[in-house]
Parts: structure tokens; C-alpha cells; sequence
């Protein structure tokens, strides 16, 4: 994989998350480091950098073991998966591999229709346990990404080096910087003490539990890397909860 250009990192066995001191952030093409991280666990899995290697993985959901249905959504809708490339995942489901030209930002659109997830930051790969290639597929298989997967991880509303070359001429206050923090994101490293501190500062800014709590939930499935699972999110939230009401 680094040999074809991948960047990877590893990751805990039969897990997503990163080995300690690792995340997808620190992906390398180093051969030795690579060889090194097997000789401490021989079993660990892969993960890919996907924005460093240039790649985009369309990830279709085996929900209620049903990979039909989202497949035939994003068909009636016109968007089409023509990829020789595709990894048979963990929990059942399907990785659709494009390649893209550079520059492709290091983001995640969850839930693009349901079932479907557009990924560009990073994905648990094979040679990884329980992911596997299909139908003897290599790396030179993958295709270049269609204009519609490109274009539906494009969400922004205007180019992002003209909103850096021209910052708010309105005096900055406690909710701006707020919602650069929130959009800046956290790694795997710091995952709780970061999704701990925003909760509290929306609960300081007013918002209401129930609300902040909404708006968590999205941070954790946009701006956290990987996200949280559910019951972990929601345990980091009733501790903060209990504290705030017992301020």
C-alpha cells in the first residue's frame, strides 16, 4: 500500500481505533515504521488516510443486513458507482474506492442519503481483519471519482482560501470563536475532554439542553475523528449535565 502511494496508520486489532499515539493524522508511507508497528503487534488493522492518498470511499450501511436498498436509492437518483475497487467491510457493508486529483479536503458528509456515507478523511482498510477485496481487485483498479461524489463532499458555500484572504470585519465574540472550534474538530486523541468542553460552553452560552445536546450529535458525526459511539457521546454529556446543574 505505501509502496502504490497510500498513506496508513495503524490501528488496534479487529478495531477503528487508532494504536495509541497514532491517528489518521499521522499516516505515513515509511516502509520501516511500517514493519516496525507489525513487529510490536502482528495483528493490528490498517487504516488509510484517504485526502493524503488521494482516494474517496463511498461507504454503503448493511443495515438490517439490507445493502440493496441504499444501493438502488443513490441508482434512482442518478448516482452511479462504477468502481472495480470495492472492499467488503467488518460489519458487512461495501467500500466503493475512487481516486480524485489533489487537493481533496480531509472531511466526511454521513448520512448523504440513507444508508450512505461519502468519506475523504480516513477509512479502516484491508489487508485489516474481516475487510477484504472483491473479486481479486488490486490498487491500480480504482477508478477516477464521479462529478457527483466530488461535488457532494464540496459543501462549502464559497472557495475557502478567498474566506481566509478575507476574515469578518465584525468584531469577534464568544460565539464566533465557539464555532471555529467546533468546525476546527478533534483527532482520536482528545476525543471526550473536547466533546466535554464544547457541551459545556454551548450549555454556558445559553442553549438549552435538549438543543445542545442535538447540536452535539452532529458535531460528533462532522467534526470528530472517528466519532464517538452513541452511549459514549451520551455518558460524556450526563456528566457534563450533572455538573452544570449542580453549579
Amino acid at each position: 500500500m505505501a509502496q502504490a502511494g497510500l498513506y496508513v496508520y495503524p490501528i488496534i486489532p479487529n478495531g477503528k481505533q487508532p494504536i495509541k499515539n497514532y491517528s489518521y493524522l499521522k499516516a505515513t508511507k515509511d516502509i520501516e515504521l511500517i514493519e516496525s508497528w507489525f513487529r510490536q503487534e502482528p495483528n493490528i488493522n490498517i487504516g488509510i488516510n484517504l485526502s493524503k492518498s488521494n482516494l474517496i470511499v463511498v461507504d454503503i450501511d448493511n443495515h438490517n443486513n439490507d445493502l440493496n436498498t441504499p444501493l438502488e436509492s443513490l441508482s434512482n437518483l442518478g448516482y452511479k458507482l462504477p468502481s472495480n475497487y470495492v472492499e467488503l467491510t467488518q460489519s458487512g457493508g461495501l467500500h466503493y474506492y475512487y481516486r480524485a486529483d489533489g487537493n481533496i479536503p480531509a472531511t466526511r458528509k454521513t448520512k448523504f442519503i440513507d444508508g450512505v456515507d461519502l468519506l475523504s478523511d480516513f477509512v479502516v482498510a484491508s489487508p485489516s481483519n474481516n475487510y477484504r477485496v472483491l473479486n481479486d481487485a488490486t490498487l491500480s483498479d480504482i477508478p477516477q471519482a464521479p462529478n457527483w461524489i466530488i461535488k457532494a463532499l464540496d459543501n462549502r458555500a464559497m472557495p475557502s482560501d478567498r474566506m481566509q484572504d478575507n476574515p469578518t470585519p465584525y468584531r469577534r465574540y464568544y460565539t464566533g470563536y465557539l464555532i471555529d472550534e467546533i468546525v476546527t474538530g478533534v483527532d482520536a486523541g482528545n476525543r471526550n475532554n473536547w466533546i466535554a468542553s464544547i457541551f459545556g460552553k454551548l450549555l454556558r452560552a445559553g442553549a438549552s439542553p435538549k438543543n445542545a445536546y442535538s447540536l452535539l450529535q452532529l458535531i460528533n458525526d462532522n467534526y470528530v475523528q472517528p466519532p464517538l459511539p452513541s452511549k459514549e457521546l451520551d455518558n460524556v454529556a450526563e456528566s457534563i449535565l450533572k455538573r452544570f446543574i449542580n453549579e
